[in-house]
């Protein structure tokens, strides 16, 4: 008999009992886990969404400036270096 036991645990049987169980074990914390979260109100989300495009904006116009920059520099180095005398 338990050799039986072992041999149906080794096949598809037994793993695929154990693959219930654990998928059954997973939703569970899953649950439990989306009982603790929250979702936000409107004016979080809207105040959220502001900041967000604001940092965007602010990144766009600081990479702008440092391309610009080393863009701007780099085509005088070239000029000066290419300038026959």
């Amino acid at each position: 008999m338990a050799k039986a036991i072992a041999i149906a645990e080794e096949t598809g049987i037994g793993r695929a009992k154990g693959q219930a169980e654990r998928l059954s074990t997973f939703l569970g914390d899953v649950r439990n886990e989306l009982r603790k979260s929250s979702t936000p109100s409107r004016m979080e989300t809207r105040t959220t969404t502001i900041v967000v495009i604001a940092t965007v904006f602010a990144f766009a116009f600081f990479f702008w400036a440092v391309d610009y920059g080393i863009n701007h520099t780099l085509n005088a180095l070239i000029t000066r270096l290419t300038q026959q005398h």
